[in-house]
């Protein structure tokens, strides 16, 4: 992992998010910042007691996390940061599975800043930017299912250690499929071998877990992805978690293009979450990717509907926002336009989440809308 930076005020919105998805490159963040005045449903006293399942503690699973230690690089273990902040924000997250995914170091990591939080009253907890996108996720993917009739392939494209096989009810009639590198989809699976041995309540909730591996970089992955049994004209749901914006232009580029051509053999949904250019220049060794505005974007690769959300809709709330004070209010409520906050001067930094959504028997314009995004 990289060492922490001392980064401008501006990165408040994405510091708390970072932690967990990739690095802990903007924790530090917030330690300039008023953050008084706690303004988010947190996870109660009792709940932050940090316990650790035994599991944790076994010979196998160590052996298994001093591997991602010493060879893993700071992408592949954002995963492991992913899965502690579902395992600490249990309250509103239901992942069994979360504490042995994410591992001790990254848990401890995690509580203590949690902790330090709630002490000094913040109003951004750590993680809850973590917590509205898992949910949102989760929320959107069981209504896209249920639209579907039910049945749908789900693709978790640089899925990491995502667990919704394991634990969303709504996959029961749906295929799920696990894009991501070989060597995180090996320990993946050798930790949920371990788990699953262990308790015996916790089993496959999808009809089918297919994992694949495979470098979404590359060009030969919808290959990988066909091999293992994907078919391209079945109904199928794409997911693009905290990953597009690690990606460079062309590969981020690529990779939607790919998705968008599917609209023109079945009905086809795309979930993913989108940085602005305020956000990615934070750290631009680290993020490339970005989209101001991913609703002109789409559009122009082929699909015909979407719907754009920040941190704090309707739609993407679940009850963690309550004080109109709290950065994600205050930025969603700017005109996306505005590329300055007009209080102190710092650059809007947003997050977006979007659905899109495309099939044959719509009409779509391939005609490109003003793209001011890349």
């Amino acid at each position: 992992m990289c060492g922490s930076l001392f980064l401008s005020p501006c990165a408040t919105l994405f510091g708390l998010y970072y932690i967990m998805h990739a690095l802990s490159l903007l924790v530090l963040i917030f330690s300039g910042m008023d953050r008084s005045k706690q303004g988010n449903a947190s996870p109660e006293d009792h709940e932050l007691e940090l316990n650790l399942p035994n599991l944790l503690l076994t010979k196998t699973v160590r052996e298994l996390y001093a591997k991602i230690v010493k060879e893993w690089d700071f992408l592949k273990k954002s995963a492991c940061q992913t899965a502690a902040g579902r395992a600490l924000w249990k309250h509103v997250i239901h992942d069994p599975l979360a504490d042995v995914l994410a591992g001790e170091t990254y848990l401890r990591n995690l509580h203590e800043k949690i902790m330090k939080d709630r002490h000094n009253n913040a109003r951004e907890i750590s993680g809850v930017i973590l917590a509205v996108r898992t949910l949102w996720f989760d929320s959107k993917i069981e209504a896209v299912v249920d639209s579907l009739g039910g049945a749908a392939q789900v693709v978790l494209l640089g899925a990491g250690m995502d667990s919704r096989a394991y634990r969303l009810s709504c996959l029961k009639e749906s295929d799920v499929f696990e894009v991501d590198f070989p060597e995180v989809l090996q320990v993946k699976a050798a930790l949920l071998e371990e788990a699953l041995e262990s308790t015996e309540h916790l089993r496959l909730m999808a009809k089918s877990l297919t994992r694949v591996a495979a470098d979404i970089r590359d060009n030969d992955w919808l290959e990988k992805l066909q091999i293992s049994g994907f078919v391209p004209e079945k109904n199928t749901v794409w997911v693009l978690e905290g990953i597009i914006y690690y990606l460079l232009n062309s590969q981020a580029m690529q990779v939607l293009k790919i998705v968008g051509e599917k609209c023109t053999l079945t009905h086809t949904v795309l979930l993913a979450d989108f940085m602005n250019k305020a956000s990615t220049t934070l750290s631009s060794a680290t993020f490339h990717f970005y989209s101001d505005w991913p609703d002109h974007l789409l559009p122009s690769l082929g699909f015909s509907h979407v719907k754009l959300s920040q941190i704090g809709d309707p739609d993407a709330h679940f009850g963690l926002m309550h004080d109109p004070l709290n950065l994600f209010n205050k930025l969603r409520n700017l005109p996306r336009s505005v590329e300055t906050h007009p209080d102190d001067g710092t650059p809007c930094c947003r997050l977006y989440l979007v659905q899109a959504s495309g099939s044959p028997n719509q009409t779509v314009s391939l005609k490109a809308s003003s793209q001011r995004s890349i």
